[in-house]
């Protein structure tokens, strides 16, 4: 794990320290893809995830190994160099709320947040108050988006 400040993650996160076996079926095949490019507060559309209002002060990425077999037939090939889960082009298109890209949630959704770990891990105390409040209303939004979305 990359850490900007030396920052701890805290102890009742579910992430493991390493991305060793697959985030969706736990198998640890060699035949396996690494993926470290989904933002942390996306880590809620996975099982087990914490929401993004308990990410506190808190930024990053997560890495997650995946299967040959959970990539191609569990669909999670849709996150490949995913930082989001939004819809890029739906949101190209719209002023409301932001819309959540069907595939990349239901591919997070395969994966268990105990098997996946911080590949970027950093503390938002460098950043003013008003930049950390901006921070947070938009993880309260990802927060709602995703409830939205799996109560569909």
């Amino acid at each position: 794990m990359d850490s900007d400040l030396s920052s701890t993650p805290p102890g009742d996160w579910p992430f493991a320290d390493e991305s060793v076996v697959c985030a969706a079926c736990g198998s640890d095949d060699d035949r396996s893809v690494v993926v470290d490019s989904l933002g942390l507060v996306w880590s809620a559309a996975m099982d087990g995830g914490p929401r993004p209002t308990e990410l506190g002060d808190y930024g990053g990425t997560l890495e997650f190994r995946c299967c040959h077999d959970c990539w191609a037939d569990a669909g999670v090939s849709a996150l490949e160099g995913a930082r989001t889960l939004v819809d890029e082009d739906a949101r190209a298109d719209s002023d409301g709320p932001f819309p959540l890209d069907d595939r990349k949630v239901a591919a997070a959704a395969e994966l268990d947040a105990r098997r996946v770990a911080l590949a970027r891990f950093r503390s938002l105390d460098y950043r003013s108050d008003p930049e950390r409040e901006h921070v947070r209303s938009q993880d309260e939004a990802v927060e709602a988006a995703l409830e939205s979305w799996f109560e569909r």
